[in-house]
């Protein structure tokens, strides 16, 4: 979880010349005088107005420490808006590339990171709580990649933006691939779902963005374009062949705690699209490497949609992959046994809601001054709802849930 960060005084850098974005902070968010918070700050300086199209100039710095007001360096680098639908919020996520790999908040050395504002999410948490669940995953036997993250408040030009989550970049490094050889046959890949075209049903790689190799040095389609092309036409013998089958294109166990952290947050938009496709580079003389899958994105989860409305907790979620797998009883078995495994404990109901309040304590008074910062109600938001109460809601809906997938789970294995 969130390492707890020693209090911090908020320093307000005063008025900037201009506004970074095309919303302006109200009179409340520029009156705001220094105080107290137990969060790391985050100090963005932009150089001209923040735009999705194209990275400007920026400078980056992070305040540590109340009692010597420690900071980082200040680092240069480029800021752009960050996101696709959340892209039309009032409060803006940003996506920052460094001049220097920094490693933040005790998080690797990177030059890329994403300040993810969650402004559909009251609880502020559902992204960090899941991806720190599917990372808890991991074991001898696999690791389960996700991006890391950390809780911060972010000044935008001298002015308070709210509470935000800082977030490692999906990437090459930490899917601990291969580096791209322009003179290798074979090259790691990462493919990211992008619309619900993603979802195993046809051939081809409509509904995805390549993202590794850089599409501007190489197209390198053919390793997704081959495996959908098996998945969505491969007769039923083809599929299940234990030597050439889909045990040989797929991490199998991965697969099945991708789809259960699916089910279990009940992500509605991120099984057709919002999630992570990536393979290693094929090399002479090795075991052929299987595609796995990160989670993205996921806002929208734990009883929410990701326009913020209410999720039943009685949906089974799926796609064409995943519909083929569980036509197998085998698979199905062994399905059935992880969910019954991750239940006693990741998943239990007690670990859940204790994640839910550890974020909770790590927010602190930071969520109230996001609320007053941004208040939802003048956006999307579909219904009146606090910090406190959303976190009464979550930790309700996650107990329904689990009972019903139990039962599901069970129903579908007989």
């Amino acid at each position: 979880m969130t390492r707890v960060v020693a209090p911090v005084l908020v320093l307000l850098l005063g008025s900037a010349a201009f506004a970074a974005e095309r919303e302006r902070p109200g009179q409340t968010a520029a009156a705001v005088a220094p105080v107290e918070t137990n969060l790391p700050i985050v100090l963005l300086d932009a150089k001209e107005r923040i735009v999705p199209d194209r990275k400007v100039p920026c400078t980056v710095r992070m305040i540590l420490s109340a009692a010597t007001l420690g900071s980082t360096t200040a680092v240069s680098g480029v800021v752009r808006i960050h996101g696709g639908v959340s892209q039309g919020y009032p409060k803006k996520s940003y996506g920052l590339t460094l001049e220097t790999a920094t490693p933040w908040l005790g998080m690797r050395d990177s030059v890329h990171w994403v300040l993810n504002a969650a402004f559909i999410d009251r609880s502020l948490m559902r992204h960090k709580l899941s991806y720190d669940l599917f990372r808890s995953l991991s074991s001898a036997h696999g690791k389960r990649y996700s991006a890391e993250s950390r809780f911060v408040e972010v000044h935008l030009n001298g002015r308070y933006n709210g509470a935000y989550l800082l977030m490692e970049r999906v990437d090459r490094t930490l899917l601990e691939l291969r580096r791209y050889d322009s003179n290798a046959p074979s090259h790691a890949c990462i493919y990211k779902a992008v619309d619900h075209a993603a979802n195993f049903s046809q051939p081809g790689h409509s509904g995805y963005e390549q993202r590794e190799p850089d599409i501007e040095v190489q197209s390198y389609w053919k390793p997704l374009d081959e495996f959908d092309r098996f998945v969505s036409r491969a007769t039923d013998a083809e599929f299940q062949d234990p030597e050439k089958g889909i045990a040989s294109r797929l991490d199998l166990d991965n697969a099945i705690d991708f789809h259960l952290l699916v089910l279990l947050t009940s992500n509605l938009d991120g099984i057709t699209k919002n999630f992570i496709f990536a393979r290693d580079a094929v090399l002479t003389n090795a075991p052929a490497p299987r595609f796995l899958f990160a989670p993205w994105d996921y806002d929208g989860t734990f009883g929410r949609n990701w326009d913020a409305s209410q999720v039943v907790p009685t949906v089974w979620l799926s796609n064409h992959l995943f519909d083929r797998l569980h036509q197998d009883a085998g698979f199905r078995r062994k399905f059935a046994a992880r969910w019954k495994q991750l239940r006693e404990r990741v998943f239990s109901v007690a670990t859940i809601h204790r994640l839910i309040d550890d974020n909770a304590r790590t927010l602190g008074d930071a969520a109230r001054r996001n609320s007053v910062r941004w208040r939802t109600l003048d956006g999307p938001y579909p219904d009146r709802l606090t910090f406190e109460e959303d976190i009464t809601q979550m930790k309700a809906w996650v107990a329904e849930r689990v009972k019903w997938l139990d039962a599901e789970i069970e129903r579908r294995n007989r």
